[in-house]
Formats: C-alpha cells, sequence, structure tokens
C-alpha cells in the first residue's frame, strides 16, 4: 500500500456494506473489533504497533457500515466472518474491545480452527449490562435516540462524558474526539441496534457467563478495576467460559486501557500474539497488578 492504512468498503450477499480499515505487515493478520460509538480509526495506535498485517473492522451500525440484519451478537459475528471471507483471510489473531469482546468471542466460537488467539478487553456478553438495560427500556430508549445526536454534537459534553465513563479521569484524545463528534447523528441508530445486542446477550439463555465457550485455543483477557461501563466482576465469567484463559485486573483503570495505558496495553497485547500455543495455561490464572 503506498499509504499506512487502506480503507474498503465491502458488498455483503444482502448488499450491505461492511467498511474494513487495513494495514500491511508479516505474518498471521490480527483482526480488531471496536467498542460501542467508536469505530476501526480506534484502533489506528495498535495496529501501528504491531508487526504482523492488521484489519479493523466498522462494525455494523458504525463508521461506514450499514446495520445488522438483527440486534444479536451472533449477526455482528456472521457480518464480519463474511467480510474475512470477502478479503480472502484464511486465519487470524482476534481481539475486541467492549461490543467488540462480545462479537470477538461469538466469531472465535463459530470459526475455533482458524482463530489463532483470541484478545478480549472488557469485553461485553459476559453478563448483564444494567446501564444498557435501562436505556433500552422503550420509553427511555426514544429518549435516548432523540438525545444523543444532541449531546454527542457537543465537545465539552463529550469529553465529560468519555473521560468519567469511560477512561477514569483520562482525557479524551483530539483524534477520538473529532471521530465521535464527526459521527453525531449516524452513530444514533447503530448504538442502538448494539444496545439492544448487548442486552440480549446478558439475558440469553446461552450467554457467554452460562456456558463453556466452544473455543479451546489461547484466551487473553484484561479489564479495569474502575470500569465503569462493564462491570471487572464479568472475568468471572471468562474464566468460567474459557478455564484455560488469562485474564488480568488492572488496577486504576478504567474501560479502555489502549487509551488510558497505551504502552502498558501494547504489552499484553504483544504478550498474547507472541506466546506459543503449548504455553496455555491448563487452568484459569487471575493476575493483578
Amino acid at each position: 500500500m503506498s499509504e499506512p492504512f487502506a480503507n474498503r468498503e465491502l458488498e455483503l450477499a444482502d448488499g450491505r456494506r461492511l467498511s474494513v480499515r487495513l494495514r500491511d505487515g508479516d505474518g498471521e493478520p490480527l483482526v480488531m473489533l471496536h467498542g460501542l460509538l467508536d469505530c476501526a480509526e480506534g484502533w489506528d495506535p495498535l495496529a501501528v504497533a504491531v508487526e504482523r498485517p492488521s484489519i479493523a473492522f466498522d462494525l455494523p451500525g458504525f463508521g461506514g457500515s450499514d446495520l445488522p440484519l438483527r440486534p444479536r451478537i451472533s449477526a455482528y459475528a456472521d457480518d464480519v466472518l463474511a467480510g474475512l471471507d470477502l478479503l480472502g483471510v484464511e486465519s487470524w489473531f482476534l481481539a475486541g474491545h467492549s461490543l467488540g469482546g462480545a462479537v470477538a468471542t461469538a466469531m472465535a466460537e463459530r470459526a475455533a480452527a482458524r482463530t489463532s488467539a483470541l484478545i478480549l478487553v472488557a469485553p461485553a456478553g459476559f453478563g448483564r449490562i444494567h446501564l444498557a438495560e435501562a436505556v433500552s427500556v422503550p420509553g427511555v430508549r426514544n429518549l435516548t435516540q432523540a438525545l444523543l445526536p444532541f449531546a454527542m454534537a457537543r465537545s465539552r459534553m463529550v469529553g465529560l462524558a468519555y473521560t468519567t465513563m469511560v477512561t477514569n479521569g483520562c482525557a479524551i484524545d483530539e483524534g477520538t474526539l473529532t471521530r465521535t463528534l464527526g459521527r453525531a447523528g449516524q452513530a444514533t441508530p447503530g448504538a442502538r441496534e448494539a444496545t439492544r445486542a448487548v442486552v440480549a446477550a446478558g439475558l440469553s439463555e446461552r450467554a457467554f457467563h452460562r456456558r463453556p465457550v466452544a473455543y479451546p485455543g489461547p484466551v487473553w483477557a484484561v479489564w479495569g478495576d474502575r470500569d465503569r461501563l462493564v462491570p471487572p466482576g464479568h472475568a468471572d465469567a471468562v474464566r468460567r467460559a474459557f478455564p484455560h484463559a488469562i485474564v488480568e485486573r488492572w488496577k486504576g483503570v478504567g474501560h479502555h486501557p489502549l487509551h488510558e495505558c497505551p504502552e502498558r496495553f501494547l504489552a499484553f497485547v504483544d504478550r498474547a500474539l507472541r506466546a506459543p500455543d503449548f504455553e496455555r495455561p491448563a487452568r484459569a490464572r487471575g493476575i493483578a497488578a
């Protein structure tokens, strides 16, 4: 590629668009899935830092991607897997943050033989998220839908909400703020569908936290102990779903380790990418630091 990143628009079988951000490198690619109200560009610092190719998707309903067929995590996973098939990618490392963590987990279970390792960052899907349930009540949902574009169009309001709820006081960077403000109106339908999907994932009888997840490969998960969006206690459900997982809880960190402590987060991902399969522990390990 002549530029560090290349943006492509894929057409799914039903005609919907799926946007993807690509960067060259050596080896098996790292596929990255963002969280609520973010987009593929949010992974740029990680994409630049790793040596391998990177593939960051705009999840359905965000960035340049059309809405999912239905508000279920499985629908998001099916779309991204279809996108990887269109790109001709046979295997990958897989990283997901928040909403993207739930989608990544569903993908790993559907395509276990093609997933070399699963990296989860405060993933949704491993328990009920009461904030998501509260804003999904029909009357509240309608009000939230009406107010979200108004709120997101105001930089001071976005910055305050981000530092309070997401990064535990760490200031929002200019790139994230610009992307968020630029998607003020567009992101509302996607946020609505994603919130409904997260709520359904927490309540389902087949929820990840209610059963072992059928992915035997390496799993690395990290949470901040001051996460105000996805409860850090859900880390215990990750351990139950993946008894072989390496799970870390970082003191003083909120919902977005990539932005709050980028060097530490990059080192964590690097360990996950470099650890050979035979180093996978026989049972869960809990590491606090």
